[in-house]
């Protein structure tokens, strides 16, 4: 039975997480989050934000495995990720929140999409936050705002276990090449 694939970006949680609800409604979820090295190989990333995603990406992998069904994490390049899984498993729809990143995960999105669609794959992207995109003009931008801020929280969903999908390793920041950047006082990742 092919499954529904929530991949995890940003927002590194499952409790008012709309992709999560939404797919699991519908069906086996996958929840899935790509490391992806050419990311944090750009100059504004560094190996210190990697270990507060990490620090998000356990916090998560333990709330889901909770919920009937841990996070699998894969490093690569997105599309080669989602079509590895594709082969490998079915994929019935993609969900995601929309992203609001940098011209990196722009152009990365614009490649997942343009995968999906050659595959006939459904990509749910969910708005997150208060970004709307392809505004032609700003005249309700404040009232589309308020719409996506209004509704209430959405519960987490129940999952259902999946058997022989291997969870994977979190990997560490020099597995992504990052050069070491000790901070005794940082911030830990996650809630």
């Amino acid at each position: 039975m092919p499954l529904h694939l929530v991949w995890f970006k940003r927002d590194l949680r499952t409790f008012d997480h709309a992709p999560l609800a939404e797919a699991a409604a519908r069906g086996p979820v996958l929840p899935l989050y790509v490391a992806e090295p050419s990311y944090w190989a750009l100059p504004d990333t560094s190996g210190r934000q990697w270990e507060a995603v990490a620090d998000g990406l356990r916090e998560l992998r333990e709330d889901l495995a909770r919920l009937g069904q841990p996070l699998v994490v894969r490093m690569g390049d997105a599309v080669g990720v989602l079509e590895d899984l594709r082969r490998r498993h079915g994929i019935a729809a993609l969900w995601s929140h929309e992203e609001t990143g940098n011209g990196w995960t722009y152009a990365r999105d614009r490649r997942v999409a343009a995968w999906a669609r050659g595959h006939g794959i459904p990509w749910h992207e969910t708005p997150s936050g208060g970004v709307v995109r392809r505004l032609r003009s700003r005249n309700r931008w404040a009232s589309q705002w308020e719409a996506r801020l209004a509704p209430a929280p959405l519960p987490e969903p129940g999952l259902v276990p999946l058997a022989g999908i291997e969870p994977g390793a979190i990997p560490t920041a020099d597995d992504l090449g990052l050069a070491p950047d000790p901070c005794p006082g940082r911030q830990r990742g996650g809630r």
